[in-house]
Order: C-alpha cells, then sequence, then structure tokens
C-alpha cells in the first residue's frame, strides 16, 4: 500500500519541474497506452502528460496493466466499479479530498474512452468546490510588496505581469519553453535608441496560441511594471543579450557551463521559459510569506488583479466588461459586440483611460494619488497654464488621472490671460532649459512646465 504524500498545508512545498521517471518512461512504451497519449498530446502536452502520470499511478494501485484494464473494464465492470470503489475509499481514508480523488480517475476516464470501452462505474463523490484552496485568500497591497521586495528582477516582472496585466503563467512561458510572450507583442516598448515604453499605461496585446481561450486578446501594464520590465531588460541588455522583437519578455536565466548550454540551446532556440521555471521562486517566495493559516500559489496573482479590478468596478473606475477582457475571459455574448472583437483605435483609448483610472487600485508602490493630491496647488499650475478658471470641475481635480488632466488643459489652454507657458515630459527638460527656457513647476506623470524665453 503507497503512504500518502502531505497535503499542501501541512509541509512547504518546493516548487520544481515535472520530469518523466523511468517508471513512467517504461510505462509511456506500452503500445496501447503510445497511442492513446498520442492522440491526447496533439491538443495538449500538458494534460497527456498529466493524464499519463495519473493512469500510469491508477493502475499500479489496482495492480492492473492497461490491456488488463481495458479487459475487466468489457468483461467485468461490476469487479473494476468494486476496485475503484475501495482504491476511492482508501484514499479518503488517508486524508484526500473528493475532488483529489476524481481528478486521479481522470486518466483512466480518457484512456478508455480512446479505445471505445463504455463504462460508467465510477465512483460517486460529493465533490465540494473549492475545498482545495479554503484557506487562500488573495493577498493585500502591502502583502504583495513585501514579497515583491523577496524576488529577483525577473520573477518581480513576472509577478507584476500576473498581478497588474492579468497574465497567465502559460502566456508568460509555456508548459515545454515552446513559446511565450515576445517584446513585438509590446507595441508601445521601445528597444532604441534607448529603452523606453512610449505611453503608461502601455498595451500588451496576447496572441490566440497563448490564450487560454484561443482567442487574442489585450491588456495594459501599469507605470510599476514599466519601471521594473525596463529595469530587467537593462540588465539582460548588460549581459550581453541583444534584444529584438523576436526576444521573450521573461528569458531563460544564464546557464554556466557549456555542457548544460548545448542540451538547452538543442532543446529551445527561442530562449523562452517553462512555466514551471518562470514560477519557481515566485512560488517560493508566497509561501514563505503568506500568514499563518493562509495558503498562496502563483495563481493568486491572478486573483489579485481580479479582485482589485473588481473593488476598482465598484468605485466607478473601470466597466465590468472591461474588467473581463483584461483578464483574458470570453465576457460572455453582450462582450462580443465590444470589448470581444478586435479593438479600434477609439476603443483602445478608451480601455486605456479605464484602466489608468483602475490602476491605483492594483499598485503596491507608494505613489502620488488622487486622494494625495494638493488640488490648490493643481488649480493654480493649470491657471498658469492658460486653462480658465471653472473650466475644469473640482471632481476631475481630485479624481481624474494625469493623461485625462492633460486631454482637458490642451482643450482650454490659451482661454486665459497668461498662455505663455508649456507642459513638457521631463525628457524635453534639458534641451529647452538650454535654449533659454525657464523652469516654473513640477507636474505628476514625469512632466514640468516651462516658460519660454522672453515671457514674462
Amino acid at each position: 500500500m503507497m503512504t500518502a504524500r502531505p497535503r499542501p498545508t501541512e509541509t512547504p512545498r518546493t516548487w520544481t519541474g515535472k520530469r518523466r521517471s523511468p517508471e513512467t518512461e517504461a510505462f509511456a512504451a506500452d503500445p496501447k497506452v503510445e497511442k492513446w497519449y498520442d492522440e491526447r498530446a496533439l491538443k495538449s502536452k500538458l494534460s497527456a502528460d498529466n493524464d499519463l502520470r495519473k493512469l500510469r499511478l491508477t493502475l499500479e494501485r489496482l495492480d492492473l496493466s492497461p490491456a488488463e484494464l481495458i479487459d475487466l473494464a468489457k468483461k467485468d465492470p461490476d469487479d473494476l466499479r468494486a476496485r475503484l470503489v475501495r482504491y476511492a475509499g482508501d484514499l479518503k481514508r488517508k486524508g484526500r479530498l473528493a475532488v483529489y480523488v476524481a481528478k486521479t480517475l481522470s486518466g483512466v476516464r480518457s484512456f478508455l474512452e480512446y479505445w471505445h470501452v463504455e463504462f460508467t462505474g465510477y465512483p460517486k463523490l460529493e465533490l465540494i468546490r473549492g475545498a482545495s484552496i479554503e484557506n487562500e485568500r488573495v493577498p493585500t497591497p502591502e502583502e504583495l510588496g513585501a514579497v515583491l521586495e523577496q524576488l529577483s528582477l525577473r520573477s518581480r516582472t513576472v509577478a507584476l505581469l500576473i498581478a497588474h496585466s492579468g497574465l497567465r503563467p502559460q502566456v508568460l512561458g509555456s508548459y515545454q519553453a515552446e513559446r511565450g510572450l515576445t517584446l513585438g507583442d509590446l507595441p508601445e516598448l521601445r528597444l532604441e535608441p534607448e529603452l523606453r515604453v512610449e505611453q503608461i499605461p502601455f498595451v500588451i496585446r496576447v496572441p490566440a496560441e497563448l490564450s487560454k481561450t484561443r482567442k487574442a486578446y489585450t491588456t495594459f501594464g501599469t507605470q510599476q511594471v514599466a519601471s521594473v520590465l525596463l529595469a530587467y531588460l537593462r540588465e539582460r541588455v548588460e549581459k550581453g543579450e541583444k534584444l529584438g522583437k523576436d526576444s521573450p519578455v521573461v528569458a531563460r536565466n544564464e546557464i554556466r557551463g557549456v555542457a548544460r548550454m548545448l542540451v538547452e540551446t538543442a532543446r529551445n532556440r527561442g530562449g523562452f521559459v517553462t512555466t514551471t521555471n518562470l514560477i519557481t521562486e515566485v512560488a517560493n517566495a508566497l509561501h514563505a510569506a503568506a500568514p499563518a493559516g493562509v495558503r498562496w500559489r502563483p495563481y493568486v496573482l491572478r486573483g489579485y488583479c481580479s479582485t482589485r479590478l473588481l473593488i476598482a468596478e465598484g468605485d466607478g473606475r473601470i466597466s465590468a466588461s472591461l474588467r473581463e477582457a483584461i483578464l483574458g475571459h470570453d465576457g460572455g455574448v453582450a462582450a462580443r459586440y465590444h470589448v470581444g472583437k478586435k479593438w479600434g483605435p477609439e476603443l483602445l483609448a478608451e480601455a486605456r483611460k479605464e484602466y489608468a483610472r483602475a490602476s491605483s487600485f492594483l499598485s503596491t508602490a507608494p505613489s502620488v494619488g488622487h486622494a494625495d493630491r494638493d488640488v490648490g496647488m493643481l488649480r493654480v499650475m493649470l491657471e498658469l497654464l492658460g486653462v480658465p478658471e471653472g473650466k475644469i470641475s473640482e471632481d476631475d481635480l481630485k479624481n481624474a488621472t494625469p493623461e485625462e488632466l492633460k486631454e482637458k488643459a490642451e482643450k482650454y489652454r490659451g482661454q486665459s490671460a497668461d498662455a505663455r507657458q508649456r507642459v513638457v515630459s521631463n525628457g524635453e527638460i534639458p534641451k529647452l532649459l538650454g535654449e533659454g527656457w525657464t523652469f516654473v513647476a513640477a507636474l505628476e506623470a514625469g512632466q514640468a512646465v516651462l516658460r519660454p524665453p522672453g515671457a514674462a
């Protein structure tokens, strides 16, 4: 009788990759198993490998070979049913949840269906949805911030892309590292002449082959994501990597040793990372930082994104349809008529505004937030730019994003007595100061007010 493995909440978990054991390799060589596996792998190699392991372990516990399983299901289904009931009872007595027992039987079910064996004698189990994650809750921004501080730049990039942009880990690196998100999927990222992001929030386009629904979709990245991503990319450049549109957003760590490098290159020429490798450091940091009685898995970061955007939705910052679209969900019939289709420039601009309004709910970093604004000083700055008093409402002064304030200021600028000043980005300041312009004041989002030469 096999010894039950400890429950996830009982002992610390070390996340490592799953490789076929010699026993599983030998089992997969069985002609009947091989044919079933090959067809299963056409759709999903991950699901095929999982079901292969489940089938082997179940048959090992039932003391049956693949051929004997087929023969017993055809000739004596009642005997097979009795064996499966005993198997399920043994697992439950060892503390396994009913949902775990049911999942272990997915390999048997799939295998018998492939060989056209009609068998319905699976144990009837009381499945309680969510029982395996009942001790899991979404971290607060402060708790997530503490986790991020423990991570390397690469893992911090991974964690923030999941927590702020809602990406699934499989989007950044697939099961066997055959594909992943590339820098070309970030259309507002510029690699030359210097690394920079043109606009915040920045667009992230997830290709259909990386999407769980097999439909391409668009999401965004916050200023915090942009800052960490750019730092990570600069680190890679400093190590000698030449970045291009086909470069992975998250790349393999440097491999030491010629032999290992040759093996890795032969296995993966694209430089992508396996999903397991991608989340190992993040998973261990989450586990170590979880409060007593709480379990945090890597997927809790997507829960963080969904929950924080839901709170933002309740505050009127973002619509339900856009929240679902950002998470890569189907969105239902209603969404298919707007966010479910390819976004045009108008819809993209509106979606960017909504995400910008909601981004403060995602942030784990202190920022000049809407609640912290000096509204009086902001009003003075706008009037200096030529915006007449009263043109921008008190509510906008308190709650509008920096991008929205800039748009409104551009609309009304020049309609007051003093319209000779200009809002510029921080990058333009050195050049303009050299041309005789005068610094007036700093604004939000990396901007400042400058006065042209000769102006009072």
